[in-house]
């Protein structure tokens, strides 16, 4: 297992796709940051300006943490896409190249194989939502500094310097339990595809009418919308919320988890039963 393991793991660094999204991001982030500061007045204007009739700021509420918080709120939504490069083609990729015929000449077990390839992607899911959230928060940093950090719920609300970090973390962990499961759907279909970008439309398209269904206010989209993984994208901004609603963080988790587990058993489900050697 252990040497399956670190052969997907060669075979996904040494893949030119495996560094798509992770390069977009080193360009976009710090585009998005210059432009930030850029308009920082207009911007600060836009987003507070209204509650100037009422308080009155001392210095620039923009910072590296608000920056960081802008991005990702715009990018998040995009995450289900660029997670999904790697699990679109691990297992498809080996249909389409028949190379699954050099595992069967060996002892090893299908399970063990698919294994394998499915720590892979959860490996790389989680590094690229690593990669995502703190190189914006290293760049923004850089580039603006530190302060505190106002966001909105239930008003204005300020965090200090030293209530932010923690809650940064905390975005990165409940996000990617759900890109995770973004990755799980995907990794599924990709062992029912022979080519690795029906797994990426089919993923995405999922993502996009279970987003479409969480937004559109009618009564029966917001009875089933809680038990939708597709409705917890924007999860992270409850790292930000005072006090967090841990309640409501647990309840994804389960939905996420569930969704998960059912993703994988029916990827394994199909592997054990499909002819490899096709």
């Amino acid at each position: 297992m252990t040497n399956l393991l670190k052969n997907e793991l060669i075979k996904m660094i040494h893949k030119k796709r495996s560094y798509i999204s992770f390069s977009l991001i080193i360009v976009l982030i710090p585009f998005i940051v210059g432009a930030i500061d850029h308009g920082g007045n207009s911007l600060e204007k836009s987003l507070y300006g209204q509650l100037s009739d009422s308080f009155l700021f001392v210095g620039s509420l923009i910072n590296g943490y608000l920056a960081t918080y802008i991005i990702i709120a715009i990018l998040i939504s995009h995450m289900p896409f660029l997670s999904t490069i790697v699990a679109s083609e691990i297992v498809s990729g080996e249909y389409s190249k028949s190379t699954f015929r050099l595992y069967l000449a060996r002892p090893i077990s299908r399970r063990k194989i698919l294994l394998s390839k499915l720590i892979v992607v959860f490996i790389y899911t989680t590094l690229l939502m690593f990669f995502f959230i703190f190189y914006s928060l290293f760049v923004s940093l850089l580039w603006l500094g530190k302060g505190d950090l106002a966001v909105f719920h239930r008003g204005l609300l300020f965090l200090s310097d030293g209530d932010v970090m923690w809650r940064f973390w905390l975005s990165f962990c409940v996000s990617n339990i759900v890109m995770i499961t973004v990755s799980s759907l995907c990794f599924f279909i990709s062992t029912i595809s022979s080519n690795s970008v029906t797994p990426i439309i089919i993923t995405i398209s999922i993502v996009f009418v279970g987003t479409a269904i969480s937004l559109i206010p009618i009564d029966l989209f917001q009875l089933i919308n809680p038990y939708l993984f597709t409705g917890y994208v924007n999860i992270f901004l409850t790292a930000f919320y005072d006090p967090i609603p841990w309640s409501q963080i647990s309840y994804m988790a389960m939905i996420c988890g569930l969704w998960t587990i059912t993703f994988i058993f029916l990827s394994f489900y199909k592997f054990e039963n499909r002819d490899i050697t096709e």
